[in-house]
């Protein structure tokens, strides 16, 4: 039984498990993820990037290895009322869903987790858990020298990152309340004779609804949701099965043709009643799973791992306080919970065949989506640029705490610039200082989870107003302030980054 006190078990390695490997591989805490495939999955699932994702990328450096090999799409659409969301307005390098799929997405995290000292052990399936106030225990079966063989493993902490039908959750007890939708659900990854004209699109039928994503090599993935029963998901999936529900809502045949993944799938709106127990937390699916409109799965899963990883982190290194731990869950779930909710409505709205229902969805959408206002919010919304951290409530004088901040040119006093996002690349904590580096000085015990700037903010009507800004190692605005509130920046680090090393004394 292999044992620390600083170790961390990943279970699941999945978008959300191997980034958050590569979190605490970064920060150089011990961590193991344990998958149960054999080997890295060839399916494409899960597809699109967005903008806000790819931001968090490039806080590690890692964008430009994601949208290499992918299909930026600039717009998407739905065919109610020809509504159009252009991602071209959002405020962000990343302008675009970029469609990559699962597999690749993985195989670069993986990459990335070893790069930085992760151990990933596939053929390791997760039995059961077991913890006390000290440590968790994973009972894991998998092959040894060729023979099956049972083992434990034991961590400080262990994070559930293996889906719908966590083991980790299901072995805690912990509640998975919700429901699963009674449609069938074909999907494949398929070439078409007659594609649609846009990259990205929701077509709406009397018969259902199509999500219609081009691969951008001459693939396409094609998602049919229809009111037939739904079949057995071990069902064989057909070519000329697809083929027909295509025909059926698009009122033509697309000619699909050399399909190289088919499957079918149960849609569910699901969320755990609680993302922790003791020494043990819930992530991505595990947490929450939703109808995939909008593609937002994945993206909520290397989100709460963004969220989580520097967090736990720091407490397992001792840099920061236990409870930090606790803004986990309420900074994740309210977002969750609104993705599930705004998915659930999406899909009984556009899959509903009541009349009244059919005329709001064609006059009322688009009327929305048509103002400025409206297509901004949905497209914030859905990119995960406008999130917000339930912080932001409690400083109503200073709303951009708790806020995802953007990447602002910063020139420093010797008139050399560099773009905020820079400065992330090692995970750690960021003070700016837009007033001679005086407040910066305030924070010096704390440089060894800390960054100090001293640089003026150029191009950032939300950054600018604001002599100092302590930002958060995953790009959140932790506190916002004037140079001289020296007593509430003291007070903001020790909430987020604890009390400074005993060797280190705060300057007078």
């Amino acid at each position: 039984m292999k044992n620390s006190n600083k170790r961390v078990i990943v279970a699941g390695a999945g978008p959300g498990g191997l980034m958050l490997a590569c979190e605490l591989a970064l920060a150089g805490v011990p961590c193991t993820v344990l998958e149960r495939r054999p080997g890295r999955s060839a399916e494409s699932r899960a597809l699109g990037l967005q903008a806000r994702t790819l931001e968090l990328l490039q806080l590690r450096d890692l964008a430009q290895r994601f949208t290499a090999g992918g299909n930026p799409l600039d717009h998407f659409r739905l065919t109610v009322g020809a509504t159009r969301i252009d991602l071209r307005r959002l405020d962000t390098s990343f302008q675009q869903l970029s469609i990559l799929p699962q597999s690749r997405t993985e195989e670069l995290l993986e990459e990335r987790a070893v790069e930085l000292g992760a151990t990933v052990q596939r053929g390791a399936e997760v039995l059961a858990v077991q913890q006390d106030d000290k440590a968790v225990t994973v009972r894991v079966r998998g092959r040894d020298q060729g023979r099956d063989s049972t083992w434990d493993e034991q961590a400080a902490w262990l994070v559930g990152c293996d889906g719908s039908h966590s083991t980790v959750r299901e072995s805690l007890d912990i509640g998975f309340p919700g429901k699963s939708y009674p449609y069938n659900i074909l999907v494949g990854d398929v070439r078409l004779a007659r594609p649609p004209s846009d990259g990205m699109l929701i077509q709406v039928g009397r018969g259902g609804l199509v999500v219609a994503i081009d691969f951008g090599n001459g693939w396409w993935r094609m998602g049919v949701v229809d009111w037939k029963p739904p079949k057995d998901t071990m069902e064989p999936a057909t070519p000329e099965e697809l083929g027909s529900g295509l025909a059926t809502i698009f009122g033509y045949d697309l000619g699909p043709h050399d399909p190289v993944w088919m499957t079918r799938f149960r849609f569910q709106n699901r969320h755990a009643s609680t993302y922790r127990r003791g020494r043990v937390f819930l992530l991505g699916d595990a947490a929450h799973v939703h109808a995939p409109l909008g593609a937002q799965g994945l993206n909520l899963s290397m989100s709460d791992a963004m969220n989580l990883g520097w967090k736990l982190a720091a407490v397992v290194q001792e840099r920061a306080p236990a409870d930090l731990l606790a803004s986990y869950e309420r900074e994740r779930r309210p977002i969750a919970t609104r993705v599930l909710k705004a998915t659930d409505a999406a899909i009984r709205v556009m899959m509903s065949q009541r009349m009244p229902v059919r005329v709001a969805r064609r006059l009322v959408v688009p009327n929305v989506v048509r103002t400025n206002r409206g297509h901004q919010t949905l497209a914030g919304y859905i990119s995960g640029l406008s999130w917000v951290y339930p912080s932001a409530r409690h400083h109503a004088r200073t709303p951009i705490i708790g806020r995802r901040l953007p990447d602002a040119c910063l020139r420093g006093p010797d008139g050399a610039t560099q773009q905020l996002f820079q400065l992330f690349h090692a995970g750690q904590f960021v003070l700016i200082d837009q007033d001679g580096g005086r407040l910066a000085d305030e924070a010096v015990p704390w440089d060894d989870r800390l960054l100090r700037v001293s640089a003026r903010i150029e191009n950032s009507s939300v950054l600018s107003p604001y002599r100092a800004i302590l930002c958060r190692p995953d790009g959140y605005c932790a506190w916002a302030g004037d140079t001289g509130d020296k007593r509430a920046l003291l007070s903001a680090l020790r909430e987020w980054c604890g009390d400074p090393p005993l060797a280190a004394t705060t300057p007078t």
